[in-house]
């Protein structure tokens, strides 16, 4: 097993090394470099960070401003979904439920015409979430991950004892205080 384990993880990490190592090159493609580069250098790092024409730095800190606002959106969105899902019953929420399960077994591949039109038609209106916008693509992130993390975390609530709800009730807590 132990050997099975470490073909595994050779296998895996062999295409991040040899990235990782022709980043210390000076070679000009990434096949004509070496496992170990003969004479490692920070060149490529330096073109990269100082050149004007690609602003490496603001793309990477747009990169984590996006994720860190879609990633806390996503959590309390889907949280506020799965709460409703698990502890009211309402007509329609078990369609809402298959339906949910069942967009996510579509790959996401499937919707990208439908999705470039809405992002079209949206920019129409309301240009600061239009194509080629951060706000877009936030919204473009947020609609593909929210079925599965509402279902996932519906799971975690319905492990709750639904006593502690009944308890928060008969103190006087509202909905929004239990959740």
């Amino acid at each position: 097993r132990h050997l099975i384990a470490w073909l595994a993880a050779v296998f895996a990490l062999f295409p991040v090394v040899w990235v990782a190592s022709a980043a210390f090159t000076k070679d000009p493609t990434i096949s004509s470099a070496n496992l170990i580069p003969q004479n490692p250098t920070l060149d490529n790092f330096s073109i990269l960070l100082n050149d004007p024409t690609t602003p490496y730095l603001r793309w990477y800190a747009n990169t984590m401003v996006l994720c860190a606002l879609v990633a806390v959106s996503t959590v309390l969105i889907a949280a506020g979904a799965a709460y409703a899902f698990s502890r009211f019953r309402f007509k329609g929420r078990r369609a809402g439920l298959m339906f949910l399960l069942l967009v996510q077994m579509f790959p996401q591949f499937l919707a990208l015409v439908a999705i470039y039109l809405i992002m079209d038609q949206i920019g129409l209106v309301f240009p600061a979430f239009g194509q080629d916008t951060l706000a877009g693509l936030g919204l473009v992130y947020l609609g593909g991950a929210m079925g599965i993390n509402a279902w996932l975390i519906k799971g975690f609530f319905d492990t709750i004892p639904m006593e502690i709800d009944e308890s928060a009730k008969v103190d006087g807590a509202s909905h929004g205080q239990i959740f």
